[in-house]
Parts: C-alpha cells; sequence; structure tokens
C-alpha cells in the first residue's frame, strides 16, 4: 500500500491538480478559437488562461514548488501580448 510522504497536504495537491486542470482548459479554448473566433474574443480568452496561469504559479509559490520554465514562458507570452492581438 502506497503511503503518502511526510509533509503531503492532500488538500494542497487538489487544489494545484485543480489549477492545472483550469490552465489546460483554458489553452484547449483558446487553441480552439484562434479559427473561429474574432480577434476580440480570442484577446479575451487570452487574459482568461493568463489569470489561470497566474493563479496556477501563485500556487505553486505558496506550495514552495519552482515554477517549470515553459510556464514562466508561457506566462511572459501572454503578459508581452497585453491587448495586441
Amino acid at each position: 500500500m502506497l503511503h503518502p510522504e511526510p509533509g503531503f497536504d492532500p488538500g494542497r495537491h487538489q487544489r494545484l491538480t485543480s489549477l492545472l486542470e483550469d490552465v489546460k482548459a483554458a489553452r484547449l479554448v483558446l487553441d480552439r478559437a484562434r479559427q473561429d473566433k474574432r480577434l476580440v474574443e480570442q484577446q479575451q480568452l487570452r487574459k482568461e488562461l493568463l489569470a489561470a496561469l497566474d493563479a496556477y504559479a501563485a500556487a505553486l509559490t505558496l506550495a514552495g514548488a519552482p515554477l517549470p520554465p515553459r510556464l514562466r514562458s508561457e506566462i511572459d507570452l501572454y503578459r508581452g501580448l497585453g491587448g495586441r492581438g
């Protein structure tokens, strides 16, 4: 039988898992919208993805986990895009 590691917090784990699922869902919606939606709608979806990424990054930081470089790069990308197309 597997036992959780010392210091394992199931609530924190569930929160991180939930936030990561939010990020995945936001990515999927934005990917699909790139073909079908107007630019204004895509901009809003990018903002929603950035919010999901920021929430996940904050939760990782709070948990004492390092931010993966890809996550940092993706956050920087969407922040840099701002209101642009």
